[in-house]
């Protein structure tokens, strides 16, 4: 009997499932050693907290010159986390720095002037 030589991978996706915007990623192994968890941000100019503008005569006066509480110049807000093996970690790291190539390539070939 001849061994099956392939295998078929069906890509399912879960219901609800969403997509995220992502422009960096924190973590690192989890606390007790069995994996890493990569929390996927995205970053922004943070909003302020609260903004105070005087009022004069039933008047705001110069709403850009108020006095505004910050929380920070960044805001990095964390859309997903993830919990994954040493080894897929490696795999998904190496996969990801393959497209990332193939995408600049891609760019170079079909850049704006073609």
């Amino acid at each position: 009997m001849e061994q099956k030589k392939s295998v078929s991978i069906i890509y399912e996706r879960k219901k609800g499932a969403l997509t995220f915007p992502c422009s960096g990623a924190y973590g690192g192994p989890s606390p007790d050693g069995n994996g890493i968890i990569v929390h996927m941000f995205i970053e922004y100019n943070s909003v302020p907290y609260s903004t105070e503008i005087e009022i004069v005569n039933q008047r705001m006066i110069n709403p850009e010159k108020g006095r505004t509480v910050t929380r920070g110049d960044l805001t990095r807000e964390i859309q997903s986390t993830v919990f994954m093996s040493a080894e897929s970690a490696i795999v998904i790291g190496n996969w990801l720095v393959d497209k990332g190539k193939l995408l600049l390539e891609r760019k170079k070939i079909g850049g704006p002037d073609e």
